[in-house]
């Protein structure tokens, strides 16, 4: 079995609700379900190796920077530019261009304590995005890609996603994986992940 952690924003209930409904119908038309696999969620520090020694450090330290976070910018709101495609994954793109932005913070925060941690090994992050997903690893012709693309943008104006959403809470998530192996940027693991709660703050 194999073992990562990530580092997860979950944005406010009334969000999540649209979006969760748009990602839903989205994977269920197309058949491709790796999305569906995950809470709905926006990953920060994604599919990193942890020792077990370093956990009960990468949970305090989480929490540190969500306590800070929240004295900062409590439940701060983020906005999302629509919905937008990139390889085989259509995402609801929250990418933000102000680097003091509070979610930009939030994420270098959350970085730089596992980073710091013994132990802990963080994947290459240069093409890392803010974003939601609503369909990834998709095993699609470009065409039909073309097609989810308009198909999920028409889902998520008639379900009402709304542009904003709130920062809700910061958890920290164990995922397992047999079929993933050592490899977790593939989306291998969508034949059988599953997660389990570490920790869970307020924003």
């Amino acid at each position: 079995m194999s073992t990562r952690f990530g580092i997860e924003l979950v944005v406010g209930p009334a969000f999540t609700t649209r979006a969760y409904r748009t990602r839903n119908i989205v994977c269920g038309q197309y058949g491709s379900w790796a999305a569906e696999m995950h809470m709905l969620r926006m990953s920060l520090v994604s599919y990193f190796e942890c020792l077990e020694t370093s956990v009960d450090d990468l949970v305090h330290g989480a929490g540190r920077v969500a306590e800070v976070s929240r004295k900062r910018s409590s439940r701060f709101s983020i906005n999302h530019c629509g919905v937008t495609m990139e390889g085989n994954s259509i995402y609801l793109d929250f990418e933000q261009s102000d680097s003091d932005h509070p979610l930009i913070t939030l994420r270098r925060d959350a970085l730089a304590m596992v980073e710091e941690l013994p132990g802990v090994t963080v994947p290459a992050t240069s093409d890392y995005r803010h974003k939601i997903n609503l369909m990834e690893h998709a095993d699609l012709p470009s065409p039909v890609m073309d097609d989810a693309l308009d198909f999920a943008k028409g889902v998520a104006t008639d379900v009402g996603v709304p542009e904003e959403a709130t920062a809700w809470r910061l958890v920290l998530l164990r995922y397992h994986s047999e079929s993933a192996g050592d490899n977790w940027s593939n989306g291998s693991w969508a034949a059988d992940i599953s997660w389990e709660y570490l920790s869970s703050y307020a924003l």
